[in-house]
């Protein structure tokens, strides 16, 4: 197999394929957070995971994706100074994780709302959510400081510069961390997923408040539309570490580069799809109307305030001079005492 023609399939991917991803993946998320941010949702456990879920992948869509797009136009700024270098690695390994773990809390949350047992279903609240959604921002963003300090630019089989992490121990590292979460995600949400369903066969569907039930099959579209997308790229990992110390030949280790690009691709379109997803499901698409009429409502009533507020302050300027001047005619004509 040619390797000039894989490097044009990958560079052809990276300048079509990804732009495609970061218009689709900014719109979901801008969907999204105008109706997780509604008043009425907002204060949901489940609903405070996805919001945050969608922030961070706001974040990793116009920073991680982004500056692929760019690599792929000669316009990398990682490779220009190692600071670049550092900040590009740890931002993309820390937004990376984080959102991964949201959909895990969200899912782990639907299992507590659905579940029969009460005292289960009152460990979903909004302090509960709120607690874990920060405790797993500051784990992540301190476990990954070792990506801000091990991370340095390398030059790739002596043709082209990229930023990487440093070989050795931290190389090492990154690869068995890198399966270990890769999997860890993906069994959760899946355990987490069928127990909500067994739970859903066991109670009566009216046990479970209507809002919050209809957020189960918008999270089990999530979950089955990440697991799909990042499972190649745990398959991968793992395929990686057992055959890391195999001799390899120069065609085998460029179908193995080419892979890797296939299912890092993979997980750049799960991040990108997944918040315009939602629009599959008919409940979001009934809370996106909702909505969407409420702010059309609101800002035709502030133009009816401001029309009327301008009206008064006409007939404040108009008439209240004429009725001043009429009072002060009527004045000058009373007819003095004695």
């Amino acid at each position: 197999m040619s390797a000039s023609l894989l490097s044009q399939v990958q560079l052809q991917m990276i300048r079509i394929g990804l732009p495609i991803c970061v218009s689709i993946g900014n719109l979901g998320c801008i969907l999204g957070l105008f109706v997780f941010l509604q008043k009425s949702m907002r204060n949901n456990p489940c609903i405070i995971c996805l919001i945050g879920y969608m922030i961070t992948n706001l974040i990793y869509i116009d920073f991680t994706v982004l500056s692929t797009v760019f690599s792929g136009y000669g316009m990398d700024i990682s490779i220009k100074s190692n600071l670049l270098c550092c900040i590009r690695m740890y931002m993309s390994y820390v937004f990376s994780a984080i959102p991964s773990y949201f959909l895990v809390i969200a899912s782990m949350d639907r299992m507590f709302v659905s579940s029969s047992n009460i005292n289960i279903r009152q460990r979903s609240n909004k302090r509960f959510a709120l607690f874990i959604v920060i405790v797993i921002i500051l784990f992540w963003i301190l476990f990954h400081l070792h990506a801000f300090f091990f991370s340095e630019i390398q030059l790739i089989y002596g043709v082209r510069l990229s930023c990487a992490i440093r070989s050795g121990s931290p190389a090492s590292f990154i690869a068995y961390y890198g399966v270990v979460n890769a999997i860890i995600p993906i069994t959760l949400m899946t355990g987490f997923g069928i127990q909500t369903l067994i739970n859903i066969k066991r109670v009566r569907i009216n046990r479970v408040r209507s809002r919050e039930h209809r957020l189960i099959p918008l999270l089990i579209l999530q979950i089955s539309i990440y697991i799909f997308l990042r499972l190649p790229t745990s398959l991968y990992l793992v395929y990686a570490q057992i055959t890391n110390s195999n001799i390899k030949s120069s065609n085998q280790i460029l179908i193995e580069q080419f892979v890797y690009f296939i299912v890092i691709f993979c997980q750049f379109t799960q991040v990108s799809i997944s918040p315009l997803m939602n629009l599959i499901s008919n409940s979001f698409r009934k809370e996106f109307q909702l909505a969407l009429k409420k702010m059309v409502r609101r800002r035709r009533r502030r133009n009816e305030i401001g029309a009327f507020c301008n009206q008064t302050k006409n007939v404040n300027t108009i008439h209240k001079p004429e009725i001043t001047a009429r009072f002060n005619n009527n004045a000058n004509h009373v007819t003095p005492l004695g």
